[in-house]
């Protein structure tokens, strides 16, 4: 009795350490998207108990391309799809969620030689309840959009006079024009990516020449201040999120291709630099979107080149920290997370390059 208690006891030890340190599976599920044509991430967002995936399929090469949303319960399930298409040709770049039950899309289309930008406002059943293109410049198109109290703000780049200019636009809830700006450099310049703090104030993430700009206005459009970028080398702009005190979290990648890196830019809400530093000391790596939780976690994906080639690559950002929850996926070839979202668990979009390039979905726990 004493030599089967005594390997009960190591039993109920063994079971206790594994519950510890395995617990909950790294990768709870995995879901890709393949259609036989290229797919391509534009955002990934969280509405209630549904993911909602929001995507380009087709070759705009050809002009023959179309946007299209995807619902899934937050198990992989699909609930439901939508194409979304003006014309030909539909390249969504950015979206937004529109007092928690509407579906705010920007983007792009060409009409002849021009291209212009595309906002369209959707219902909670997809349905499109008014949509608006915006024809500036010699051609303009739109990258990024968020919530601006009630009404809606985009970010893109306008061609004139030959340069590429920042342009940001303004529209009420009906998609009525408010204001409209482009914002002129000494060098091209576009915005990718846009946010919005308590006070209505509009921050931008985007590039100047080769290097990443950061760049805060009024809710009026007028400049507060802009905060530039450089590493020496070809800089890209990634992901950009707030907190709730209107600290600024940007992502992007640094460096030439065979010695890129992922940098993490934390600014103050005034301007004022708070860290500027890379994942790793000696990773090579990219970093494409950020995720500030309620509680201020900061999560950020992107990829990691490994011997085997590109992985997917998440991990929790906390500053001077030694130990982060991280995870490298090997999802194919040259597998890159492009969108990140955060509630009780992780959920990533990726692009994988497969025969076409495909989209795979990931939900990681935490």
């Amino acid at each position: 009795m004493n030599q089967i208690g005594q390997r009960i006891k190591a039993c109920s030890a063994l079971l206790l350490l594994l519950a510890l340190f395995c617990g909950k599976p790294q990768i709870v599920w995995q879901r890709f998207l393949d259609t036989g044509t290229d797919e391509q991430v534009v955002a990934l967002l969280s509405q209630g108990g549904v993911l909602l995936l929001v995507g380009n399929q087709g070759d705009k090469e050809i002009d023959s391309c179309a946007g299209f949303l995807q619902w899934l319960d937050l198990k992989g399930n699909l609930l439901r799809r939508q194409r979304v298409a003006e014309g030909k040709l539909t390249i969504l770049r950015g979206a937004c969620l529109f007092q928690t039950s509407n579906i705010i899309l920007c983007g792009y289309t060409r009409l002849r030689d021009t291209t212009v930008s595309l906002i369209f406002r959707l219902g909670p059943d997809g349905r499109t309840l008014w949509k608006k293109g915006l024809a500036m410049g010699s051609s303009s198109w739109a990258n990024g959009v968020c919530l601006n109290d009630t009404n809606i703000a985009i970010c893109g780049g306008v061609v004139t006079n030959t340069q590429t200019d920042i342009l940001v636009c303004l529209l009420n809830p009906n998609g009525k024009t408010i204001w409209s700006r482009n914002y002129p450099f000494k060098e091209p310049a576009e915005a990718y990516k846009i946010a919005s703090d308590q006070n209505g104030n509009i921050i931008l993430l985007g590039s100047i020449g080769t290097d990443i700009l950061l760049m805060k206005l009024k809710p009026d459009g007028e400049t507060l201040w802009t905060r530039r970028y450089d590493s020496g080398a070809n800089d890209r702009a990634g992901g950009l999120a707030l907190d709730r005190f209107g600290n600024i979290v940007g992502v992007g990648t640094a460096g030439e291709e065979k010695s890129q890196r992922c940098v993490i830019l934390e600014y103050a809400a005034d301007g004022g630099a708070v860290r500027k530093v890379a994942y790793q000391e000696n990773a090579r790596a990219e970093g494409n979107d950020a995720f500030i939780t309620e509680k201020g976690d900061i999560y950020v994906c992107g990829s990691i080149f490994t011997p085997k080639g590109k992985e997917v690559l998440a991990f929790q950002y906390i500053p001077n920290a030694t130990s982060v929850w991280e995870r490298q996926i090997p999802a194919g070839r040259d597998a890159v997370g492009k969108a990140i979202v955060v509630n009780k668990d992780v959920f990533i979009a990726a692009e994988v390059r497969n025969r076409t390039r495909d989209i795979a979905l990931f939900c990681l726990a935490r």
